[in-house]
Order: structure tokens, then C-alpha cells, then sequence
């Protein structure tokens, strides 16, 4: 189905000029999934992810099988990590797109469960991958909309640490790939990545994340710092700079007005005091 066709008629299930049984289900399936990544941005963000917000959940209009099925295909390579390593072009609107279907499954499964572990397992381990490969950081690009890679996978590892069924082990290392994506000098974060970044961590101290492990990342970053300034040199630095201290302000905003982060909130004062 080209994106001419698909558009009338996911305009059509919007404005209520038809329903989701008026069509062949499947192929209308296909082509939403086909063109996830249009540069279009209409058709992407407005119609495409709105109707697969939709169909996933309200009701039970996709069978568990139909959602495994589709968080199977977007996790792989033609869409998650389809052209990685591209800066710059239109490909990451497909990357960072099959990264929001990601989510919304994740997050039906939180209201029944129906990902096994393994699977739930893969997704973890993929979307850390592609957050770590992704180095096409832009939020809002012009005339085509958001691509937001980093907030969007941000966003899906929140609805991972939320589900009972990840194992609190692997808590450290999910703290340690978003903080990675913290410590860049691609790109400076302009469209509140730092707090979408810190929505996992914070669900992660909640649930079982130990405050020492968290702890130990304000120790190190000054040190850090002062070793980049001399190997990046100076516009890089200036960027990784900005990045960290962003990230810091916001978490110590976010800590300040709970006793239990106490400890947390005062080592990252005594951080941001030594930059």
C-alpha cells in the first residue's frame, strides 16, 4: 500500500469516517508498519502512532500473538536498527518511530501480561544496543517533526523497569546505558532529553536501583571531565560539558524535595561545586 492510500484511510478511522473492521486488517497492519519512518510527518506521527496508540489500547482489537509479532519486527534490524550509524538523513525517523511501537506494547503488557521473559529480555538488551549505536541525536527537525531517539528509547526503558518480570539485576547496567548517552559530544541535548533520561532512572531507584551505585557516577565525573578537556579538544568539550551539566541540575532538581534522596541530591550539589 503506498502512503497516499494509507493516509486516507487512517484520516478516515481519525475523523470517525470508518472503523478498524471496515478493512483488511493485516494489510493495513503492514503498510502502518512499512511506513513508520515517512519523513511525512503527518502521516508518522499524527496518524501512523496515533492508530497503533489506538488499536493497542483501547479494546482488544490486536490479538497477544498479532503484538509479539510486531515488537518481533520492530525490534529487528530493518526497523530499530535500519541504517544505524546514519546522521542527518531521514532514516532515523524509522529507527526512532519503531522505538515508540516498542513502547506502547511494552507498556500493554504492563496491563496483562503477555511478553515472555526471553522476550522481554531481548528487548532490553536491543534497545540498550541502539541507544548506544544512535548518533543521530536531533529532537525537532524542521519541516518534518520529531525524531527524539534518545527520549523516545529513554521512554521504553521506563516501561522495562516497570514490568515485575525484569530481574532488579539488571538494574546497574540499565543505569549505566542511559548515563553512557548522557556523556555525549554528538550533539547538544536541546529538547529536555536530560529529564526523559532521568523518568527510568528515578522508576529504577524506586523499585530496587541501590543509591551506591547511583552515588558513585558523581564521584567520577569531575575527574572525567577534566581528562576529556584535553583529548576532545575544545567544541566537543564544550558539548559533553553542557550534556553533563544539564543532566546534573535536572537531577538535583529531581532529588531535593524527597528525604529518601537525600544523600543522592547533596553528592550531586558537591558534583556540580567541583565542575
Amino acid at each position: 500500500m503506498d502512503e497516499i492510500t494509507l493516509k486516507k484511510h487512517l484520516l478516515d478511522l481519525k475523523n470517525e469516517e470508518s472503523t478498524w473492521k471496515d478493512y483488511d486488517q493485516q494489510e493495513l497492519l503492514d503498510a502502518m508498519l512499512e511506513h513508520i519512518g515517512s519523513p511525512d510527518p503527518e502521516l508518522r506521527d499524527e496518524l501512523i502512532y496515533h492508530q497503533f496508540s489506538q488499536i493497542i489500547h483501547n479494546g482488544d482489537q490486536l490479538s497477544d500473538e498479532t503484538l509479539i509479532d510486531l515488537l518481533t519486527k520492530a525490534l529487528g534490524d530493518e526497523y530499530l536498527f535500519y541504517e544505524i550509524g546514519e546522521v542527518g538523513t531521514d532514516h532515523v525517523f524509522k529507527r526512532s518511530f519503531s522505538v515508540l511501537l516498542i513502547t506502547l506494547i511494552l507498556s500493554k503488557d504492563l496491563e496483562h501480561s503477555f511478553i515472555s521473559l526471553p522476550l522481554l529480555d531481548k528487548a532490553r538488551t536491543e534497545l540498550l544496543l541502539y541507544l548506544d549505536l544512535e548518533h543521530d541525536l536531533r529532537g525537532y527537525v524542521s519541516e518534518k517533526g520529531w525524531a527524539h531517539s534518545v527520549a523516545h528509547t529513554a521512554d521504553a526503558i521506563d516501561e522495562i523497569v516497570k514490568n515485575p518480570k525484569l530481574k532488579v539485576q539488571y538494574f546497574p547496567s540499565i543505569f549505566q546505558g542511559l548515563v553512557n548517552k548522557v556523556f555525549t559530544f554528538d550533539d547538544v541535548y536541546i529538547a529536555d532529553e536530560d529529564e526523559r533520561i532521568l523518568a527510568p532512572i528515578m522508576t529504577m531507584l524506586e523499585i530496587g536501583l541501590t543509591l551506591e551505585t547511583v552515588e558513585g557516577l558523581f564521584d567520577k565525573i569531575p575527574t572525567f571531565l577534566k581528562q576529556q578537556k584535553d583529548k576532545i579538544g575544545e567544541e566537543k568539550y564544550l558539548k559533553l560539558y553542557a550534556n553533563c551539566k544539564s543532566f546534573l541540575k535536572s537531577f538535583y532538581i529531581r532529588t531535593r524535595s524527597n528525604d529518601k534522596w537525600a544523600s543522592i541530591h547533596q553528592r550531586i550539589g558537591k558534583c556540580l561545586n567541583e565542575l
